[in-house]
C-alpha cells in the first residue's frame, strides 16, 4: 500500500486586511444603493380587471372563545351597634329583644330554616378547625421602614468668636423672627476676661450679628418684650436686672440697684400677665423670686422666698428654673437646685396657701420645666439623666418616666403645636424627638447636632425651627419636617386620654400602697400587744423587786452615814 498523503491547500492574505477592530457607531440613515425598475419588463404584465380570486400570503389564523362561570362580588356592611335587628326592636331594651325572639321561635318556618342552615354552618366550622388561629404567618418578613419619615436638618449655624457656652436663647416676637443669644460660663466667679457681649442674629445671615448688647457682667438669662421686639431684659451674674434697647445702642437703658436685687446670679427670668405687658419676675440661686416693672427698676414690686420648711430665711431653696403660662395668671411652677418642683399660687393669704404643693422630681437641680400645651395640669421636667412627665393631681410619682439617657439631660421642651411631642438635648451633643402617641419608650428620631455638649433648646412659635446652643458658643438652627410640626386631628383627644389613664393608674397604685402600709402597722400593733400581755405580769414583779432593793440600799447608806458622824 502506498503511503497516505494528506491534501493541503495554502492561501495568502495581506496583513492589513485582517485583525481590524470592528467599530459600531450610531450614524444617520444614508442611501447605500438604488435599483431602478426595468420598464421593458413592466410592459409584459397586464392588469387583471375584474378580479375573481383572493390570494392570502400570510399564515392562516383562527379565533375561538371559551365561556367560564362569572364570579360576581359585592360589598355589604352591617351596623354592629344594632346587631342586625329590625328597626322596631331596640337593642338595649331587654323586653323588646325577648318579645322578638319569642315571636320568631314560634313561627312555622323557624325549624326548617335552622335545618337548612345546618350544612353551611358545619362547613364553616370545619374550615375554622382547619385554620390555626394563633399562627404567626408573617413572622419571617423583614421589617419595613415606617411610613412617616422624620427628618431633622441643620439649616444654619451662628458661631461665637470667643467660644463661650450659650446660656440663653430667645426668639423675638415678630413676623421675621430673630435670635437673641447670651453667652457665659454658669459658674459663680468664672473668668470671662471682661467679654460679656450678647448678640442678636438674623436667621438668614450667619457671618455677623445684626445687633449687640454690652452688659456690665456675664448674662445668665434673656427675655424679649412681647410688644416691642427691640427691647430685651437681661438677668446678670451679680443678681441685677438690665434693660436694653437695640435701637438706642449697645449699652443698657436702665438697670436695677444691686442693693435691691438678688444676692446671687439670676437663674430664671419670665414675663408675667399684665395689661401693660411691662411686668416680669426673676428667680435666683439665693432662693427668692422678685417681681419687677420695666418702667421702674429701683425697687421690686414683690418678693417671695422659696422655702417649704421653717424657718423660712434659713431653708430657702435655690431657684434653677421657672415656668409661667398665661392660661393660669396667678400660678407658676418653680424648679429648685435640690430637685424639687414647687407649685406656687400668688393669690394665697397664708404661706401654706401660697406654696400649695411640691414634688421631689430629680436628684440634683431641675434643668427645665414646661407645662403641656394640651392640658395645663400636665408638665414635663428634666434633670440628672431622665425626663419625667407629671400631673398636678398626683404628688407621689410621675405618670410617665423615660429610661435614663447615656448623657446628662440639659434641656427639654414641648413641641409648640404638636400636643404629643417633646424634644430633649443632652451633653453628648444629641437632639431627641419624642412622641408619646407613637412610642413612649424610644425617641422617634435622633440627630447628632454637635461634637460638643448642648446647653439650651428654644423652639419657634410655629414649631418648624429649633434653636440649639452648645458649649462652644455655636447656635444651630434646626429645621423639622412637616409631620413633626403639624398636629393630627385626634392628637389632643388621645393625649387627654393618656393623661387621664395614667393619672388614674397612679391614684390606684397610691391607694394600694397606703393599704399595704396600714396593714403592716396593724399587724405590728397586734404583735406588740400580744407580747405585752404575755410578759405583763413578769414585768410588774421585776419592777417591784427593783424598787424594794433600791429602798433597802438607801436605808443602809443612811445608817452608815449616821454611824460615821457619831
Amino acid at each position: 500500500m502506498s503511503k497516505y498523503m494528506k491534501s493541503r491547500y495554502e492561501y495568502s492574505k495581506k496583513r492589513k486586511d485582517f485583525g481590524r477592530q470592528p467599530l459600531f457607531q450610531i450614524v444617520p440613515a444614508h442611501l447605500l444603493d438604488s435599483i431602478n425598475s426595468n420598464k421593458e419588463e413592466q410592459k409584459l404584465y397586464i392588469l387583471r380587471n375584474p378580479v375573481h380570486r383572493q390570494v392570502q400570503a400570510t399564515m392562516p389564523q383562527a379565533e375561538h372563545d371559551a365561556n367560564t362561570k362569572e364570579l360576581v362580588t359585592h360589598e355589604q356592611g352591617i351596623n354592629h351597634t344594632e346587631g342586625g335587628w329590625p328597626r322596631e326592636v331596640h337593642l338595649y331594651n331587654e323586653d323588646h329583644v325577648i318579645r322578638h325572639r319569642r315571636r320568631v321561635q314560634h313561627e312555622d318556618n323557624y325549624i326548617h330554616t335552622i335545618l337548612s342552615l345546618k350544612p353551611q354552618i358545619e362547613h364553616y366550622i370545619d374550615q375554622n378547625n382547619a385554620i390555626d388561629m394563633y399562627q404567626t404567618y408573617f413572622s419571617g418578613m423583614n421589617p419595613q421602614p415606617p411610613v412617616e419619615e422624620y427628618s431633622v436638618q441643620i439649616a444654619n449655624a451662628y458661631p461665637d468668636p470667643y467660644k463661650r457656652p450659650v446660656s440663653c436663647i430667645v426668639w423675638t416676637n415678630e413676623q421675621l423672627a430673630r435670635l437673641a443669644v447670651s453667652y457665659c460660663y454658669k459658674t459663680i466667679g468664672s473668668n470671662s476676661n471682661g467679654i460679656n457681649d450678647c448678640y442678636v442674629w438674623d436667621i438668614k445671615r450667619q457671618t455677623s450679628p445684626i445687633s449687640q448688647m454690652l452688659p456690665e457682667c456675664p448674662c445668665w438669662q434673656l427675655a424679649c418684650s412681647p410688644e416691642e421686639p427691640e427691647i430685651f431684659i437681661a438677668g446678670l451674674e451679680n443678681g441685677t436686672v438690665t434693660i436694653f434697647d437695640v435701637r438706642k445702642g449697645k449699652n443698657a437703658v436702665s438697670k436695677s440697684s444691686i442693693y435691691n436685687s438678688h444676692f446671687s446670679p439670676v437663674s430664671a427670668l419670665l414675663y408675667t400677665h399684665s395689661r401693660t405687658n411691662t411686668q416680669f419676675f426673676t428667680g435666683s440661686l439665693d432662693g427668692k423670686c422678685l417681681w419687677w416693672d420695666t418702667r421702674n427698676l429701683s425697687v421690686p414690686l414683690d418678693q417671695l422666698s422659696m422655702s417649704i420648711k421653717f424657718p423660712v430665711e434659713e431653708s430657702s431653696e435655690g431657684v434653677s428654673c421657672l415656668e409661667f403660662d398665661r392660661g393660669i395668671p396667678t400660678k407658676f411652677l418653680c424648679g429648685t437646685e435640690s430637685g424639687l418642683v414647687i407649685n406656687v399660687n400668688r393669690m394665697g393669704r397664708t404661706r401654706s396657701e401660697i406654696l400649695t404643693s411640691y414634688w421631689e422630681a430629680h436628684t440634683g437641680p431641675v434643668r427645665a420645666i414646661h407645662r403641656s400645651t394640651c392640658t395645663l395640669r400636665m408638665f414635663i421636667t428634666c434633670g440628672d439623666w431622665t425626663v419625667r412627665i407629671w400631673s398636678e393631681e398626683v404628688r407621689s410619682a410621675p405618670i410617665i418616666v423615660t429610661k435614663p439617657f447615656r448623657y446628662q439631660v440639659t434641656d427639654v421642651t414641648w413641641a409648640p403645636l404638636r400636643y404629643s411631642s417633646y424634644m430633649v438635648i443632652c451633653e453628648g451633643g444629641y437632639f431627641y424627638y419624642w412622641d408619646i402617641l407613637r412610642n413612649c419608650s424610644e425617641p422617634v428620631t435622633t440627630r447628632h447636632v454637635s461634637k460638643n455638649g448642648l446647653t439650651k433648646l428654644t423652639p419657634h412659635v410655629d414649631g418648624k425651627l429649633m434653636a440649639v446652643g452648645d458649649n462652644q458658643g455655636t447656635v444651630f438652627l434646626l429645621k423639622l419636617s412637616e409631620n413633626m410640626t403639624i398636629p393630627g386631628e385626634c392628637d389632643k383627644q388621645l393625649v387627654n386620654q393618656i393623661y387621664s389613664r395614667e393619672t388614674k393608674r397612679e391614684h390606684i397604685l397610691d391607694m394600694r400602697l397606703k393599704e399595704i402600709h396600714l396593714k403592716q402597722r396593724v399587724n405590728e400593733k397586734t404583735e406588740m400587744s400580744s407580747i405585752g400581755d404575755s410578759t405583763g405580769d413578769d414585768d410588774i414583779e421585776r419592777h417591784t423587786e427593783e424598787e424594794y432593793f433600791n429602798i433597802v440600799k438607801q436605808e443602809l447608806q443612811q445608817m452608815e452615814e449616821r454611824r460615821s458622824s457619831n
